[in-house]
């Protein structure tokens, strides 16, 4: 009997070794750069417009960059809140599709993005590398997440795609803001990341990985695109000029409306999709650093 628990003690040790150590590095800084990418009316698909990955344009990718801290509860479940800070835009002039690019809108917006997130272990990340459950040596944590935060944006744009770059949301290019119209939209929304997660330990503090996710959100005017055309001209009156050009800058160039001289841009013909909110992808290069408890710091081994 003796024999037997003695066995099984040291079948445990290495278990029970980890269980001690991974508490010593509950507490990780996480920085992180990248690309990424938007999903909303505006994309440059050689189609009329589609929803979610079917209108990408991946000459529009542009940069992110981020950095947050991860606390971890279990071996399998932790917690990350984070500051991204990104740019997304999106062109008419990219897209073939008769009708968009008569349309002639594009943006460009930085975004502020603060956001936390629970992250769960698919394959758990373990001290020295092991895979000590499987027995198996496996060093790479993959793991998947979802949160919630917030996202600050201010979309842009050009007159004649030259100059200077206008802040849009104040001009109610879709009227609002005018009487009887709905009032100007937030420039604040909520979002919704979710996405995979990889970490490969380069040491016990030191760790690099990738992470892919969609953020989701609750606004249709990151590219302040999102219902039908209004009277330019009344708009033109309320805000000025560069309302009027920003409200229609089309080409006029294609069939008309039988009633109407300015054909698919006239009032109260689609602008943008209302009905699907906008989104956008990042995808980082990630370098992570332990702040390990006690005095544990020896490299990885496999």
């Amino acid at each position: 009997m003796f024999r037997r628990v003695f066995t099984l003690l040291l079948l445990l040790l290495p278990a029970l070794g980890f269980a001690q150590q991974w508490k010593k590095q509950r507490k990780e800084i996480v920085v992180g750069i990248g690309a990424s990418n938007f999903l909303g009316d505006l994309g440059g698909a050689d189609q009329i417009g589609t929803y979610f990955y079917n209108d990408i344009e991946l000459s529009q990718t542009s940069f992110q960059i981020n950095a947050g801290y991860r606390y971890r509860f279990t071996p399998n479940l932790s917690a990350k809140g984070g500051f991204y800070f990104g740019q997304i835009s999106g062109s008419d002039l990219l897209t073939k599709e008769p009708s968009r690019n008569n349309r002639k809108l594009e943006f460009k917006s930085n975004i502020f993005e603060v956001s936390g997130q629970f992250e769960y272990a698919l394959i758990e990340e373990h001290i020295k590398g092991r895979y000590i459950r499987g027995k198996t040596r496996f060093p790479v944590n993959i793991y998947l997440f979802a949160g919630l935060g917030f996202t600050y944006f201010n979309p842009k744009s050009r007159i004649n795609f030259e100059g200077p770059w206008i802040a849009l949301q104040p001009l109610g290019t879709e009227g609002q803001g005018l009487p009887g119209q709905k009032s100007r939209y937030s420039r604040v929304t909520v979002v919704i990341p979710v996405g995979i997660g990889f970490k490969y330990p380069i040491t016990n503090q030191w760790h690099v990985g990738l992470e892919y996710s969609m953020r989701k959100t609750f606004s249709d005017y990151m590219d302040d695109v999102s219902g039908d055309y209004f009277d330019r001209n009344a708009i033109g009156a309320q805000y000025g000029p560069n309302a009027r050009y920003f409200a229609d800058p089309a080409s006029y160039s294609y069939p008309n409306l039988p009633t109407n001289p300015n054909g698919w841009t006239a009032p109260g013909q689609k602008r943008g999709n209302s009905s699907k909110d906008d989104s956008y992808i990042f995808v980082s290069a990630t370098v992570s650093y332990k702040l390990i408890r006690g005095t544990t710091r020896s490299r990885v081994k496999f």
